[in-house]
């Protein structure tokens, strides 16, 4: 008895997400249907690249489908002290303007700035939260051993928590 509830329960949610769709509100409709245990957790999207290509988001997103979960992007710009003071200001209002088009999509952006490794970064961002359903690493930074230590640091943080990490490298040119 509890499977056919647990069926009339999920077709009722659809008609009234077709409901909503057809009234022109597709982001409601979507955002009911978002019923799944990981509706509200998220794919984490690491990168130290200057600019986050198209292929690497199109990636991450196709596993926040197949996850049932949100993105999050959290993007490290490689700027010294100097350069962030004398840059912040004419970069406040581009980084403003991509964050409100992605908070649109549902999609949460977090630029850095500083010299440290991607992986000290998203450490500190996401090391003890609950709601990462897993990481996509995308970086260029130097492999030294500092940066290598951070890595298998961060790794082990996430497995710890049962949140795999995912070593993206699709947008390595040749």
């Amino acid at each position: 008895m509890c499977a056919l509830t647990n069926l009339f329960k999920k077709i009722e949610e659809a008609m009234t997400a077709a409901t909503l769709a057809e009234a022109g509100e597709p982001d409601t409709a979507g955002q009911f249907l978002k019923t799944s245990k990981n509706a509200h957790k998220r794919v984490l999207l690491g990168s130290d690249r200057p600019e986050i290509e198209t292929r690497t988001i199109s990636y991450t997103l196709n596993l926040c489908q197949r996850l049932g979960g949100g993105l999050e992007i959290f993007h490290m710009l490689r700027m010294s002290q100097n350069e962030t003071d004398f840059g912040q200001s004419r970069e406040e209002g581009s980084l403003a303007s991509l964050n409100t088009a992605l908070q649109k999509k549902g999609v949460v952006y977090h630029p850095a700035s500083g010299l440290g490794c991607l992986a000290d970064g998203v450490l500190r961002h996401a090391g003890s939260r609950r709601d990462i359903l897993c990481v996509v690493f995308d970086a260029v930074e130097p492999d030294g051993a500092n940066c290598r230590k951070a890595k298998e640091n961060m790794i082990a943080r996430f497995q710890a928590l049962h949140c795999p990490v995912v070593m993206y490298a699709g947008s390595v040119r040749a």
